[in-house]
C-alpha cells in the first residue's frame, strides 16, 4: 500500500515531463514564426506552470539524482531560455539552446520512468514475497491444524467408535493441556466409569441369571413334586427322584423323609435320597411335615456344621415338605373317603334290598304259609289256587325288583354332567317304551353336581319314567331340568296319563318311598301331585351344593 501510494503521481509526473518537451518545441516554433510576443509570453507561462507542477516536483523529490536533474532544468529555463524569450533578438539563442534543454527533459523523463519501473519491480517483489509468506503461513497453519486438531480429533473418533462397539478399554491418547487434551481426559474418565459400570452390570447379570436358573429349578422341582405326588402314592419310585433333586439343588448331603401317623412320633414309612460319596456330615436341618394342623412326619437335610442352609434353600425344602405333607394328608383323606363310600354303598344296598326285595320275599313267605295251611285242609282247593296265583305274581314282582336293583347298582354316570346323562336316559326310555312320546327340556347351562348327587338325581328320573311306562298309560311325558336364582336344582317329570291312585305307595310298591329317600339324601324334597288337565307331576328340588341344604333334612 505504501509503494502504491508513493507511485500514485508517477504517471502524472511523466506526462507533465513529456509535455515540457512539446511545450519547449512549441515555443521554438512561435519564436521562428511571425513575431507575436503575447503568444510567446503565454506559451512561456504555460511552460513554467507545467515545470512547477506539484506531481512533477513530488516525483523529483523522491530521488536525489532526479531532484538534481530537475533542479538543473529549472535553472536552465530560468537562466538561459526564459531570458532569451524576453529579447526578441534572442530568438536565435533560444532555438540554439532548446535542443539541449529538451535532451535534459528527456533524460529526466527516462529517470522518472526508471523510478516508476523500480517501484513496480519492488511491488512485484513484495507481492511475490507476500505470496510466498502466505503459502508458508498456510502450510504452517495446515500442519498445526493437522497436529493440534485433526490428529486428536481422529483419535477421539476412533476411541469413541471402539467404545460404541463395546470395547470399554478404548482410551484417547491425546491428553495434553489443550482443549482436545482436556476432552480426551474427560473421555478417558467416562470410558473408565463405563468399563466399571459394565463390569458391575455383567456381574449383577451373572448373579441374576444364577438366581433365575435356581428359581427355575426350584419351580420345576415343586411342579414335578406336585405332579408326581398328585395320585397320593407315596412310594420309593415317586419319592426318591424328588429327594435326589432337592439334594442336588440345595447342595446338601443325604435327604430323608419319615412319615408318621397324624400327631404321632412313630415312623410308619421312610424314604432316603440316593447315597453319595460326601454325606454332607456335620449336622442336619429338620423340617416338620405339617398340614391342616396335624403333623405327618419330618424331613432331614444333612450339611456341614460350618455351612448352614441359605434362606432360599430352607424355603425350598419347606415347600417340598409342604407338598409331601399335603400328599400324605390327601392320601389319608382319600382312604377315609373310600371307606365312607363303601359304607354308604353297603347302607344303600341294604336299604334297597329291605325296601323292595325283602318286602316281596316277606309277602311270599306269608303266602307260602297260607298255602301250607290250605294244603293241610284238603277240602279248600279254590283258596290254594288263588294263593298259587298270588305267589306267581309275587315272584314276578320280586324278580322285577331284583332287575331294578341290579340296574340301579350298575348305573354309572358316564356322560360329562347331569344334562348329558338325562339325554342318554331319555333316549334309553324312548327305545324301551316306543308308544310314549318323551321330551327333555333343560337350560343352556349344565348345573355342576358331584357324582353322588348326579347318580341320585338320575335314579329319581329313571324311577319316575319307569312308573310312567308301567302304570300311567300316558302318551306323552316331559322331563325338565331347571335352576332357580337361589342355586337350587328342580327336576320335573310330568305325564298326561290316568293320574295317581288313592294309595300310590301301595300301587307302586316302594318306588315312591325310594325316590323320597333319594331326595332327602340330596338335601331336598319330593313333591307328587296331579297335572293339568290330567296326569301326574313329580318334582324334586335340592340345592346344587349340599352344604346349603336345610339342617333339618337328614340324609
Amino acid at each position: 500500500m505504501v509503494i502504491t501510494e508513493s507511485a500514485r503521481g508517477d504517471a502524472a509526473a511523466i506526462n507533465e515531463a513529456g509535455s515540457l518537451r512539446m511545450q519547449a518545441y512549441r515555443i521554438a516554433a512561435l519564436v521562428r514564426g511571425p513575431a507575436d510576443a503575447d503568444a510567446v509570453a503565454s506559451a512561456a507561462v504555460t511552460f513554467e506552470t507545467k515545470l512547477e507542477d506539484r506531481a512533477l516536483r513530488a516525483a523529483a523529490s523522491s530521488d536525489p539524482s532526479l531532484q538534481e536533474r530537475y533542479q538543473g532544468i529549472r535553472d536552465e529555463w530560468r537562466d538561459v531560455l526564459r531570458p532569451a524569450l524576453a529579447d526578441v533578438a534572442g530568438a536565435t539563442a533560444y532555438t540554439d539552446e532548446v535542443g539541449g534543454f529538451v535532451d535534459s527533459v528527456d533524460a529526466m523523463v527516462q529517470d522518472l520512468q526508471q523510478q516508476a519501473e523500480r517501484r513496480i519491480q519492488l511491488l512485484r517483489g513484495i507481492q511475490a514475497g507476500a505470496i510466498a509468506l502466505t503459502l508458508l503461513l498456510a502450510a504452517g497453519a495446515i500442519a498445526l491444524l493437522q497436529r493440534r486438531i485433526m490428529t486428536p480429533l481422529r483419535d477421539l473418533i476412533d476411541a469413541a467408535g471402539r467404545l460404541g462397539q463395546g470395547d470399554f478399554s478404548a482410551r484417547a491418547t491425546h491428553t495434553r493441556n489443550d482443549e482436545f487434551g482436556v476432552l480426551g481426559q474427560r473421555f478417558n474418565t467416562m470410558a473408565a466409569e463405563l468399563d466399571s459400570l459394565y463390569a458391575d452390570m455383567e456381574q449383577q447379570v451373572a448373579h441374576k441369571t444364577a438366581d433365575l436358573q435356581r428359581s427355575i429349578q426350584a419351580l420345576q422341582l415343586l411342579y414335578d413334586t406336585a405332579r408326581d405326588l398328585a395320585p397320593h402314592h407315596l412310594t420309593d419310585t415317586a419319592m426318591q427322584p424328588i429327594l435326589d433333586r432337592l439334594r442336588d439343588i440345595v447342595d446338601a448331603g443325604p435327604v430323608s423323609v419319615s412319615l408318621t401317623e397324624p400327631d404321632s412320633d412313630e415312623a410308619v414309612q421312610t424314604f432316603q435320597s440316593t447315597a453319595v460319596d460326601d454325606d454332607g456330615g456335620g449336622t442336619a436341618t429338620t423340617i416338620t411335615l405339617r398340614h391342616g394342623g396335624h403333623t405327618h412326619g419330618k424331613m432331614q437335610l444333612c450339611h456341614p456344621a460350618a455351612t448352614p442352609l441359605a434362606p432360599w434353600k430352607h424355603q425350598l425344602a419347606e415347600a417340598v415338605a409342604d407338598q409331601i405333607a399335603l400328599a400324605r394328608a390327601l392320601a389319608r383323606e382319600a382312604q377315609k373317603q373310600r371307606r365312607l363310600v363303601l359304607m354308604e354303598e353297603r347302607a344303600v344296598l341294604a336299604r334297597e334290598l329291605h325296601d323292595s326285595l325283602a318286602q316281596s320275599l316277606s309277602y311270599l313267605k306269608i303266602q307260602v304259609a297260607r298255602m301250607q295251611a290250605g294244603l293241610r285242609d284238603e277240602t279248600d282247593h279254590v283258596d290254594t289256587r288263588a294263593i298259587a296265583a298270588e305267589l306267581r305274581e309275587g315272584l314276578n314282582t320280586a324278580y322285577g325288583h331284583l332287575r331294578e336293583l341290579l340296574t340301579t347298582f350298575r348305573l354309572r354316570v358316564n356322560e360329562a354332567g347331569l344334562r348329558p346323562a338325562l339325554e342318554a336316559t331319555v333316549r334309553e326310555f324312548r327305545q324301551r317304551y316306543p308308544q310314549l312320546e318323551l321330551h327333555l327340556d333343560t337350560e343352556a347351562t349344565d348345573p355342576e353336581l358331584d357324582s353322588n348327587a348326579e347318580v341320585h338325581a338320575l335314579q329319581i328320573v329313571r324311577e319316575a319314567l319307569t312308573n310312567v311306562g308301567h302304570h300311567a298309560q300316558a302318551t306323552m311325558a316331559v322331563v325338565r331340568l331347571m335352576k332357580d336364582d337361589n342355586d337350587w336344582i328342580r327336576l320335573l317329570v310330568q305325564d298326561d296319563g290316568i293320574g295317581m291312585p288313592d294309595q300310590p305307595e301301595k300301587a307302586h310298591h316302594y318306588g315312591i318311598q325310594i325316590m323320597t329317600e333319594r331326595a332327602r339324601s340330596l338335601g331336598g324334597e319330593l313333591a307328587i301331585g296331579a297335572a293339568e288337565p290330567h296326569g301326574t307331576r313329580i318334582e324334586v328340588t335340592f340345592p346344587r351344593d349340599r352344604d346349603t341344604a336345610n339342617d333339618d333334612m337328614e340324609p
